[in-house]
């Protein structure tokens, strides 16, 4: 009994360490911390793209934790939202669906996704149903003692062909905007300025 209980608490271990997602290097860190948002593309073989976004947002974790997780902040910095409901929440679990209509060339996406959630620290989504082919990712929060490092992941591919390149494209453009909106709605931008920009970013504002 005492062997199988040591291996349960190890594998436990094993699996919290798996998620310990690390602070930034002392200059990237600087960088953030004076307002910039951080993009990096992750190449993938099939059409769509992939994305790793990092920000720092001078403001509660809790703060930012409401932003992302409302369908009222939703339709202010999600590009195109038409639609946005909670099908169903548990204390461990959310499952939303959402509509969103970009332009005239781009077919309207409706989709629905589980969002598996640790409080204030780790997120994890994933595509349930909809026009979308593949849509997963994760929301890691970094607390520090001025404000939370924000890190988000992301795994977009169409359920129609598109060119590789204008998802990457929109990404490329459009994340790095959504992020700072969120951090203009957690009101957490470095001061009054960066605010206003931030704001600016916003597509449904």
């Amino acid at each position: 009994m005492k062997q199988l209980l040591s291996l349960l608490v190890l594998c436990f271990s094993l699996e919290a360490s798996a998620r310990e997602v690390q602070l930034p290097d002392p200059e990237t860190l600087k960088r953030l911390k004076a307002g910039e948002v951080i993009l990096e593309n992750t190449r993938t073989e099939e059409s769509g793209g992939a994305a790793r976004i990092v920000i720092f947002i001078q403001a509660p974790v809790e703060a930012i934790w409401g932003v992302i997780y409302s369908c009222e902040n939703a339709f202010i910095f999600v590009e195109g939202l038409k639609l946005c409901e909670v099908l169903e929440q548990t204390s461990d679990y959310t499952i939303t669906r959402q509509v969103v209509k970009k332009g005239l060339l781009i077919p309207t996406q409706d989709y629905t996704f589980r969002t598996v959630q640790e409080p204030f620290r780790h997120a994890e989504f994933k595509l349930v149903d909809g026009s979308l082919k593949v849509m997963e990712g994760t929301w890691d929060f970094i607390a520090m003692p001025d404000g939370v490092v924000l890190i988000h992941e992301i795994r977009v591919q169409p359920g129609v062909p598109a060119p590789r390149f204008m998802v990457r494209q929109q990404m490329r453009k459009g994340m790095p905007e959504m992020m700072a909106c969120m951090r203009g709605l957690a009101d957490g931008s470095v001061n009054a300025d960066m605010k206003a920009r931030d704001l600016e970013m916003c597509p449904g504002s």
